[in-house]
């Protein structure tokens, strides 16, 4: 039998003060937050990540529905009809402006797609695969993506337009995303205290978080070895 050393909340928390559990702190990314990193360096960054959070991987979160209580079910589907009918929500769209606004080309975007870095495959593979293993590994897999990436476009969103000329249009995605900060963070507090219910769970939903910060790291790692 399992016992537990905290509570869910306890241990996410912990989780979270690990150095390497913020992808924010990665040097690859502070480089470009704080401009230091080379136009082509940026570039290179926003090009890498695009398949990881466009075109069907959008939905790569999609898969917790199955276990989900259908409150929490009807909540997701919200999410995913919003990305597919308001402007500004449109991944694929947001992404494209910014990395036009870098230079980067359709061809070039369609080939990330087509043949995306390993990393940022493996990203979205693990992701879908605990989505639809359970409910408690999906909200793990949640509480790093949808918690941290609004916080991370927002930087991308700051740094883009303050450090490499980038205009605010091109950022709208970005700037959406980032607005939507603060209900991520409160959806995932309650769907935690709903789904991570026992030490087993809640082992499960942390490992499945490690997991995916560790493809998003290796992902800024091969960036950086570019």
């Amino acid at each position: 039998m399992m016992l537990a050393s905290g509570t869910a909340a306890e241990l996410l928390a912990l989780d979270d003060l690990e150095p390497w559990a913020d992808p924010a702190a990665h040097p690859v990314w502070t480089a470009v937050t704080s401009g230091q990193a080379p136009p082509r360096a940026v570039a290179g960054l926003v090009l890498a990540l695009y398949p990881a959070f466009t075109g069907r991987a959008r939905y790569m979160l999609a898969g917790k529905v199955t276990w989900l209580r259908p409150d929490d079910g009807r909540e997701i589907f919200a999410d995913l009809h919003r990305a597919l009918t308001v402007a500004d929500a449109d991944a694929d769209a947001g992404w494209a402006a910014a990395a036009g606004a870098l230079g980067i080309t359709g061809e070039q975007l369609a080939a990330a797609a087509a043949r995306p870095r390993a990393e940022a495959a493996d990203l979205v593979t693990v992701a879908r695969e605990h989505g639809l293993r359970s409910a408690h590994e999906g909200v793990g897999v949640a509480w790093v993506l949808d918690r941290r990436l609004p916080l991370l476009l927002g930087q991308l969103a700051d740094a883009l337009a303050g450090h490499y000329g980038v205009a605010d249009d091109a950022l709208r995605h970005f700037r959406f995303r980032a607005g939507e900060a603060g209900a991520a963070a409160d959806r995932l507090a309650r769907l935690a205290g709903r789904y991570l219910r026992d030490p087993w769970q809640v082992y499960q939903a942390r490992r499945a978080a490690r997991e995916v910060l560790w493809d998003l790291t290796a992902l800024l790692e091969a960036v950086g070895s570019a």
